[in-house]
């Protein structure tokens, strides 16, 4: 099993689920919010994430990325795995989807810097009634 922090430790509300993976062998630990499941399209719903091959046999497949494959049903529960090693010059990711991500983060990095920037405005605001405040007293 892969030894990391308990996330329940630091999110007493997340639901911890274990898996094994086909490729690799080793059981994982995987932590959801509990609302995770809900509202979806369709059950089970697929997860996808990445991982390190840790137990390769070979130098060459050491550390190689693990794109995996989680089907989850409506009560968080794993009803299958499927994995495959991405190899150096596969894209996991066709262009189109890249574009439409980094499109889509752009804008939430936008809308951030703007909500910082009136943040940081409010901030100037109440520090500067703050420290008119200390000086009459």
């Amino acid at each position: 099993m892969t030894n990391s922090p308990s996330l329940t430790e630091i999110e007493p509300n997340m639901v911890k689920k274990i898996f094994q993976c086909p490729i690799c062998k080793r059981t994982h630990q995987i932590y959801f919010p509990p609302e995770f499941a809900k509202n979806r399209s369709k059950y089970p719903f697929t997860y996808i994430f990445i991982h390190s091959f840790q137990n390769a046999d070979s130098i060459e497949d050491k550390d190689k990325d693990v794109l995996t494959t989680l089907y989850i049903d409506a009560h968080l529960n794993i009803r299958g795995v499927e994995a495959i090693i991405a190899e150096d010059d596969t894209n996991i990711l066709s262009k189109e989807v890249s574009k439409a991500m980094v499109s889509k983060l752009t804008k939430v990095i936008m809308e951030m810097q703007i909500e910082h920037d009136q943040l940081a405005e409010k901030y100037a605001v109440l520090r500067d009634k703050y420290n008119e405040l200390v000086k009459k007293n």
